[in-house]
């Protein structure tokens, strides 16, 4: 099956019989003789396949974080997020590495300024609905990923809970983590 779509791809379909065979003797079957071509593309066809599936995150969950592609209000919401989850890191927080998470995915002066008005606010009640209402539930994960110390373990949790309550897909969450493993 995957020969054939390979073989449909470039064009090409393996040859009839070109010259005339001679019968078999009495008695004996003779199956047709195998195309010398046919284990190649097979072959190319199970690459093709494996490659696709090496990659299907990126091409089945395309996203790129950008807060500058947000309306304001949802910029908003993914840096209260980020706030969110610098803070539970349960120590001070490393404003360096999420002022570098920001710069890295658009983010401006003023968008800087609301992540540290955020995280002396502490959490809003209400946040990860306002988020997932907007639809913005995958970027705003994606920046959280960003904006923390991934190696810790403590922060590991938090993410995997806020995945979990912002309704991010497994695959989704799955191919940010390589994308933008730190």
């Amino acid at each position: 099956m995957l020969g054939e779509m390979v073989r449909s791809l470039i064009g090409r379909s393996l040859p009839d019989e070109e010259a005339p065979r001679a019968e078999p003797a009495a008695g004996r079957t003779v199956g047709a003789r195998p195309d010398a071509r046919t284990p190649v593309i097979d072959g190319i066809g199970q690459k093709v396949l494996h490659a696709w599936l090496q990659n299907r995150h990126q091409t089945l969950v395309p996203l790129t974080l950008n807060l500058r592609s947000l309306q304001p209000e949802e910029r908003a919401l993914v840096l209260r997020v980020v706030a969110a989850a610098v803070a539970a890191g349960g120590r001070a927080p490393d404003l360096d590495l999420a002022d570098a998470a920001l710069a890295r995915i658009g983010a401006r002066d003023e968008d800087r300024r609301a992540l540290r008005a955020a995280l002396e606010a502490g959490e809003a009640r209400g946040l990860y609905e306002a988020v997932q209402a907007a639809g913005i539930g995958t970027v705003a994960y994606g920046a959280a990923l960003l904006a923390v110390d991934q190696r810790s373990r403590l922060n590991q949790l938090f993410l995997a809970w806020l995945a979990a309550r912002l309704a991010v897909s497994d695959d989704a969450a799955a191919s940010l983590h390589r994308r933008y493993r730190v």
